[in-house]
């Protein structure tokens, strides 16, 4: 068959690395995130004062909103409670111990880019290059394991955004946590210097994917960072290593492995993770509902580094030669 005869391009291969980790106390008390929504709403202002509209944007200090016959601006502050029409919460944030999940209104790709491009990072082994993604503001992240094999430190590199654009920093030595192979994904922890914020992403519900559904994806292929590809999901349960896959549209290089695959909520609803060489438009990513997994239960994949085994990868052994007969 022809795909049988394609080889399986990875963005990466590195070496495999730990480091104890340590338990992270959960935040009981969600958030309200002030984020831009097309949804028809109920502000709350107390008192039994209610208004109704189409949301056309959020800040951190206010909310426009369609009433009708008359755009208001409504102070932050003011509004008790948001909600759609048919009760359901908007904006807020449930966290986890090492990730978040967020009620997040549709967006457009240039929305999302520029709401979560902060919270991608790239990862640089000694073997070469991937992405990643912040999940926790203590600089927890997420990548491929096939991005960090091998190695027990990686550098990563952030792109915070100041009044002139982006400035890049390169956090070094940061440290592999906890790593599965199966899985293809590990849990790298970087110590982000104290005069920076860092920004992480939300991640989102993998099973209401559906195929057809527009995605899009921030990462470094071939080194070239900050960029946004996007497309569609062709297959959502493509088996490939044992496990379903999403298959997508979306262009994948190397250095977009380990990077987020966003749906139009800006959710990470998968990570990117491999195409075919020399094929357009069959791409593979994981989908979150492992990242999920693999972060809910990271002591089971944690790496214990008193072990003088890890990190190093040994050579088979020869083979003995067979016996000639006669």
């Amino acid at each position: 068959m022809l795909l049988a005869t394609l080889a399986l391009s990875f963005c990466l291969q590195g070496p495999e690395a730990s480091s104890p980790p340590q338990r992270q106390e959960p935040q009981p008390r969600p958030e309200v995130a002030e984020l831009p929504s097309s949804d028809v709403e109920v502000l709350d202002l107390g008192d039994g004062c209610k208004l109704q509209g189409r949301v056309l944007r959020a800040t951190e200090q206010s909310i426009l909103i369609d009433v009708g016959f008359d755009v208001l601006k409504v102070p932050l502050a003011s509004v008790l409670r948001r909600e759609t029409v048919d009760g359901r919460r908007v904006g807020v944030v449930e966290r986890r111990p090492l990730w978040s999940s967020a009620e997040l209104p549709e967006l457009t790709v240039t929305e999302g880019a520029k709401m979560m491009g902060e919270a991608v990072v790239k990862v640089e082994a000694s073997g070469g290059l991937g992405s990643g993604f912040l999940t926790h503001e203590d600089g927890w992240l997420v990548t491929n394991f096939h991005v960090v094999d091998g190695e027990v430190e990686v550098d990563v590199v952030v792109y915070p955004v100041t009044a002139g654009g982006f400035e890049p920093r390169t956090v070094r030595k940061c440290k592999v946590m906890a790593i599965s192979p199966v899985l293809d994904l590990a849990l790298v922890k970087m110590e982000p210097p104290k005069d920076l914020q860092l920004k992480t992403v939300y991640l989102g519900d993998s099973d209401k994917m559906r195929v057809g559904d527009a995605v899009y994806a921030i990462g470094a292929p071939i080194g070239l960072d900050r960029t946004v590809s996007s497309g569609i999901i062709s297959v959502t349960n493509r088996t490939f290593a044992g496990r379903c896959h999403f298959q997508i549209t979306t262009p994948i290089n190397p250095g977009n492995s380990g990077g987020p695959l966003f749906n139009l909520r800006g959710e990470v609803v998968g990570v990117n993770s491999a195409g075919y060489t020399g094929m357009q438009g069959l791409n593979f990513a994981i989908p979150a509902k492992y990242v999920i997994d693999f972060l809910d239960n990271r002591d089971a994949f944690a790496l214990d580094t008193t072990r003088s085994e890890n990190g190093v990868h040994y050579l088979p052994a020869p083979r003995k030669l067979a016996k000639k007969s006669g």
